[in-house]
């Protein structure tokens, strides 16, 4: 008895949307009516088969009644005989998906047997004894009420569902149990008897005040002698997540088809076994030149076109990832197109396995990645480059440096840089790489009124084949140097034309635009240099002219800290105090004041401090004994990053 009201998990069904309902897929969980998912997949057996034939006509006028109404989402009722000759009564929620013509393409059913439901409400009207038995051996809530909506009867699941004993739950308002009951039941007692029964969702509160989802199967039932109402109630949490899940599933999948349809990324289902035949790859896998077909008629392996020197390496991650439990990972790696060039990919991989932890099948997703590699690669170079040039000052060999950086862009293969004189306004070559001596002889610099540097004051860089520029500029070369595509790429410093670049290759007619950013990105890390070391240049001089100016003042000056330690002194005050720089540094102010004005001066070097006061009217004391009287003024500054004050003291005796 028990195993006809135990409760089944739902059973998923996708069925197309054809003569007989071919199944397209059936959930792991169908063994519970004795068949195998794969009982369905050859197509031999349909779904219109497993119907009991007295409701096969139900079942086809529901689904043609709800299709033709609009209707997504529908629950038919009916009965499926399982492969031992059981039949079993079915709940069947039906989602209907079209395809992109409009037209239906497939019914997606959740099965839940309802055996055990179907024969309790039938056995519900049987002798008392077996009643008692029946009722709490379910696995759903039952609930029983006078047709005003008190509780007169209920099971132990329903008490274990929601919390209450079963003294408790009797006492209960229904309302504290399910709001319908209180304002919809008289309803649902109309409904009732014009139909029979009523099956509607609700939401169950529990004990706790959380609520669960349930869906209620209610009719009337002779109880005791009298009509009430009988409630079967299941917890449908689960379903609803699964319905969630396969909503969700369902958008994803379509996100899928359209994101593989309009992009580049490749993926392929691959037998894991040698040498990892292609049993499936999307269309854009023409992106490398090959066509799908070759792939799938076994004419290529997707390991024919890994490049051969990674092989080894896809491999070795493959098995490694394997052994180590892994079933999701992702490696970089190079391919060979069918044209023979080289990309590189970034694979996202997916082992799938069997009961016994054996690849069954793997799949991946690929995406070329060529230029965001060579970005990382450029990135990785200049960042390389910044910190070997931030410790260089000699503007020869950072041009070098530059240089080199820019021919490591693809696909470059020679350069010049020239840098402009102020002096005599004309674009000299400082360096120099891949070109004839020839070449570099007759363009190593050019006048203020030559074509050449008039195109680069334009600002703009300009990137032609080398014939288009020569031909603009009326530019002189040799003819054996057979230059090919070309960038000219004007420099700015402080804001003036300062320098320019001059990139060619011999092998390519264009440029791609990655490498173009990457040369603009070089030009500006020069420009930048250049306005550095002018930079530097010109803080030396005026630090130089600071220094000397700091050295001529005959008034005294002196650097402290807010302790009073002395943290510089200039000439003026050390030649009158005869003490050395290295004697003064570091000791206190108030050392240098006679012995008997000491605490004067450290009351006014406090008041100082404070800030209410910035004179200090102490004398100062010399290496003999000698008294300076001075008037020194106190300011607040920084030296050094430090937090400091500066005196001015001008001697009365001053020589």
């Amino acid at each position: 008895m028990k195993n006809l009201i135990d409760s089944i998990p739902p059973i998923i069904f996708i069925r197309r949307a054809e003569a007989g309902f071919p199944i397209e897929f059936a959930s792991a969980n169908v063994e519970s009516l004795e068949y195998e998912a794969s009982y369905f997949k050859d197509g031999k057996v349909l779904y219109a088969d497993i119907i009991h034939p007295e409701d096969l006509e139900a079942f086809n006028f529901g689904v043609i009644s709800n299709s033709e109404r609009g209707i997504r989402d529908y629950t038919l009722e009916y009965r499926i005989i399982a492969k031992n000759g059981d039949l079993r009564w079915v709940e069947d929620r039906t989602l209907i998906q079209y395809g992109k013509n409009g037209r239906i393409s497939r019914y997606i059913g959740i099965v839940s047997d309802v055996t055990g439901r179907k024969n309790l409400a039938e056995k519900l009207g049987q002798e008392k004894e077996k009643f008692t038995s029946l009722l709490n051996s379910s696995r759903d809530a039952i609930i029983i009420l006078e047709k005003n909506g008190k509780f007169l009867e209920v099971n132990d699941e329903a008490c274990r569902e929601l919390g209450y004993s079963k003294e408790e739950f009797l006492k209960l308002n229904p309302g504290k149990v399910d709001a319908s009951y209180e304002s919809q039941f008289p309803r649902l007692v109309k409904k009732i008897n014009l139909a029979g029964k009523a099956t509607f969702e609700s939401k169950h509160l529990k004990k706790d005040g959380t609520s669960i989802p349930v869906e209620v199967d209610a009719r009337f039932m002779d109880y005791e002698g009298r009509e009430t109402v009988l409630t079967v109630s299941r917890d449908v949490s689960e379903q609803k997540k699964l319905l969630k899940d396969l909503h969700h599933s369902l958008k994803v999948s379509k996100v899928l088809e359209f994101v593989v349809d309009r992009s580049p990324v490749i993926v392929y289902l691959s037998s894991p076994k040698e040498p990892h035949h292609v049993e499936f790859i999307t269309e854009n896998v023409i992106h490398f030149g090959y066509q799908p077909g070759a792939f799938t008629s076994g004419k290529l392996s997707y390991e024919d076109i890994i490049h051969p020197l990674d092989l080894e390496k896809v491999r070795d991650n493959y098995f490694k990832n394997y052994k180590e439990g892994n079933t999701d990972f992702a490696q970089e790696y190079r391919i060979l197109t069918a044209s023979g060039e080289i990309k590189w990919v970034g694979e996202r991989t997916f082992l799938h396995l069997n009961e016994k932890e054996e690849i069954e099948y793997l799949h991946g997703t690929v995406m070329d990645i060529t230029e965001s590699r060579q970005s990382k690669d450029f990135m990785r170079l200049r960042r390389d480059f910044g910190s070997s040039l931030a410790s260089i000052d000699e503007i020869q060999e950072i041009l070098r440096q530059l240089l080199d950086m820019a021919l490591e862009v693809e696909p470059l293969d020679s350069g010049c840089i020239y840098l402009m004189d102020e002096d005599s306004e004309k674009l000299k070559l400082k360096t120099c790489k891949g070109f004839s001596p020839a070449f570099v002889k007759s363009a190593s610099e050019f006048g203020k009124t030559s074509g050449f540097l008039n195109l680069l004051r334009i600002g703009k860089p300009v990137y032609r084949q080398y014939f288009e520029i020569k031909n603009m500029i009326s530019l002189e070369s040799p003819k054996e140097e057979k230059l090919r595509a070309t960038a000219l790429i004007p420099i700015s410093s402080g804001g003036r034309f300062a320098a320019a670049l001059h990139l060619s290759s011999h092998k390519a007619d264009t440029i791609p635009e990655i490498a173009r950013k990457q040369l603009e990105t070089i030009s500006l890390e020069l420009g930048n240099e250049i306005s550095r070391i002018k930079e530097k240049a010109e803080l030396q001089q005026t630090s130089s002219d600071f220094q000397a100016l700091f050295k001529s003042i005959k008034d005294f000056i002196l650097i402290v800290n807010h302790e009073g330690c002395i943290v510089h002194s200039n000439p003026a005050f050390r030649k009158r105090l005869s003490y050395t720089e290295k004697e003064l540094r570091g000791k206190n102010i108030l050392s240098f004041h006679p012995q008997n004005r000491v605490l004067e001066a450290a009351k006014n070097f406090s008041e100082i401090l404070d800030g209410k006061t910035s004179l200090y009217n102490v004398p100062f004391i010399t290496r003999e004994g000698t008294e300076i009287f001075a008037e020194t003024r106190f300011s607040r500054g920084s030296w050094r990053g430090q937090e400091v004050l500066v005196a001015l003291a001008r001697p009365r005796n001053s020589e």
